[in-house]
């Protein structure tokens, strides 16, 4: 026999649970906190009494300890450690910002030792801030200058996107539904922007293209409504070219992501 009842509550839980888990996604999301963190040569302790580089680190860091707040601060304190780090066998050995400190301090120290007339400092400048946040998506921007020596220092940028309602670090195959048509779109404005023929080889005016062939930044993030690519120095092309930054508004970008801005 047909109960209704019976049949209500099969359809009335489900629904009932979805908003439940819905709820406590939105409850999360909103509840983030973010914060500033300050290092900075006159405040280190063991800056104190010996010769230190100069650091100037602004980070943001979230409060609580929820997934979202965990996977925000696990990826700051990964981009600090390739930053405060000159190799990759450095990087694997620097679990936390303080040990990438200690690491840069360190190497000047030892390179003042070993070059006492050594005239420049060594440098790391590194500011943070919020370049997009809405209810699902917020979107870090790391500004990064660093100097271990030599004839330069390397600045860049880094984007740091995550999802609100999930707590997880996207990276470009979970921002881009359909990438070979997102690149396609995106070469056609960096050869329009860069003066690079629509047809021609796209390495000809000194680019650095892997096999000749394009590709999308390592570093894609979102400013107010336009999703940002942006390529580092040395990523495509030479130092003195410097960032190569091309801005898609949000209509032309949409159709290919897979986040709500």
């Amino acid at each position: 026999m047909f109960n209704v009842k019976t049949c209500l509550l099969k359809i009335v839980v489900p629904v009932f649970l979805l908003f439940l888990l819905l709820t406590g996604c939105q409850d999360e999301a909103s509840k983030l906190a973010l914060t500033e963190k300050s290092y900075t040569s006159a405040s280190l302790p063991q800056c104190k009494e010996d010769i230190c580089p100069k650091i100037n680190i602004q980070l943001m860091q979230a409060k609580g300890d929820s997934p979202l707040s965990t996977t925000i601060n696990n990826a700051v304190e990964k981009v600090m450690a390739a930053t405060l780090s000159m190799s990759p066998d450095e990087q694997s050995k620097i679990k936390t910002i303080d040990d990438g400190i200690a690491n840069f301090i360190t190497a000047y120290r030892q390179s003042k030792s070993e070059f006492p007339d050594l005239a420049e400092t060594y440098e790391i400048t590194s500011t943070s801030s919020v370049s997009h946040d809405s209810n699902t998506l917020l979107s870090l921007e790391m500004e990064t200058y660093s100097y271990w020596g030599g004839a330069h220092g390397y600045g860049s940028t880094t984007y740091l996107n995550f999802d609100k309602e999930t707590g997880e670090q996207l990276d470009t195959k979970h921002l881009i539904k359909d990438e070979q048509k997102f690149k396609a779109m995106a070469e056609k404005m960096f050869r329009k922007q860069q003066d690079i023929p629509s047809k021609g080889n796209i390495n000809e005016t000194g680019y650095f293209f892997e096999n000749d062939s394009f590709s999308l930044p390592e570093n894609i993030g979102f400013e107010g409504d336009e999703l940002v690519l942006i390529y580092n120095p040395y990523e495509v092309a030479a130092y003195a070219e410097g960032q190569i930054i091309i801005k898609i508004p949000k209509a032309e970008a949409g159709p290919f992501l897979s986040v709500r801005l």
